[in-house]
Formats: C-alpha cells, structure tokens, sequence
C-alpha cells in the first residue's frame, strides 16, 4: 500500500513539473522581454518612478506573448 501511494505521488509530481515547464516554454521570452522594456521605459518617460517597475506596468505582455497558462 505505501508503494502505491509512493508511486502515485511521484507520478502527480512529474505531471505536475512536465505541465507546468510546457506552459513556461509556450511563453515568448524575447517577445515579452521587449514589451516589459517599452511598458518600463514609457512609464519612466510618463514621469513614473519606483512603480513602473511594478507587474501592473506591463500586465499585458504576459497575455501578449503568450505566457499565461490556459
């Protein structure tokens, strides 16, 4: 019994790891490095500070070059 459960974990761990590493290299990472450096650079431009380097900033490119999981 506790070789089954054993097992069975190891093969929800690797499913989960084989997922989770296929979402991240359907993500464009030259595609989003680009739109995080204009969304950056026209904050600062806007006169933005500290929080154009905050997530909200360039929010979009993660839907933009695909990096969100479905």
């Amino acid at each position: 019994m506790i070789r089954t459960t054993k097992l069975m974990t190891l093969c929800a761990f690797v499913f989960g790891l084989s997922f989770a590493t296929t979402a991240f290299a359907a993500c464009n990472s030259s595609c989003f490095s680009r739109c995080q450096t204009a969304a950056i650079n026209q904050c600062l431009a806007n006169g933005g500070g500290d929080e154009c380097y905050d997530d909200v900033t360039y929010y979009h490119c993660y839907r933009n070059c695909g990096c969100i999981i479905p």
